[in-house]
């Protein structure tokens, strides 16, 4: 089975390349089927909203099923944001690094550290509506930035099930633990009952 993952984010394409390879799906970069589409806009209110956008523009320069993704970091302290806009509001702080600079601050001066990553999977062109899948993945911030393998704001968010930020991991063990790991795991597990 071949998906289009509508994603020009290379890391982002990377981490789910590798979470497939166990799976007799291959995954095609949407550079292949539209490599002039350029940046599309995500304008949408939801997780989901966002993805669905993506997947409908990529799903018009192709007949297979398109997959995409819209993710974020929910930090207690900070009333749940930046949520969908995380990646935007690292843009606007000059990178992630100060971005998670500013929420440490603030989660020191609240005493709150709680913070959740959340993915919502669409797939698209597979059946007739559009299918959604979730990935939640509770934990908090940790007090310290910890660089490793990482991106994004994997260097500071610890998931309770680990003992240690996603960045100090192998992606083999962040991918079995991610919020988009647990989201394409019910993907996967969807696919597999409705061939």
């Amino acid at each position: 089975m071949k998906i289009v993952l509508a994603s020009s984010n290379k890391n982002k394409v990377r981490e789910i390349k590798q979470i497939f390879s166990s799976f007799n799906i291959e995954i095609i970069g949407m550079d292949e089927v539209a490599p002039n589409i350029g940046d599309i806009e995500e304008n949408g209110n939801t997780y989901y909203e966002n993805a669905l956008i993506k997947a409908k523009a990529i799903s018009k320069y192709t007949s297979l099923p398109v997959m995409s993704d819209d993710s974020g970091l929910e930090v207690s302290a900070l009333d749940n944001k930046p949520g969908i806009y995380s990646a935007r509001y690292a843009e606007k702080l000059g990178g992630y690094i100060p971005a998670m600079k500013k929420i440490i601050k603030i989660c020191k001066e609240k005493g709150v550290f709680d913070a959740k990553f959340i993915c919502c999977i669409v797939l698209y062109n597979y059946k007739d509506e559009p299918l959604r899948f979730d990935g939640i993945v509770p934990g908090k911030i940790t007090a310290e930035i910890h660089e490793g393998n990482g991106f994004g704001y994997d260097p500071f968010f610890i998931s309770n099930e680990l003992e240690k930020t996603f960045a100090e991991y192998p992606s083999e063990i962040k991918n079995k633990y991610s919020h988009r790991a647990k989201a394409l795991e019910k993907m996967v597990n969807y696919l597999k009952e409705n061939k």
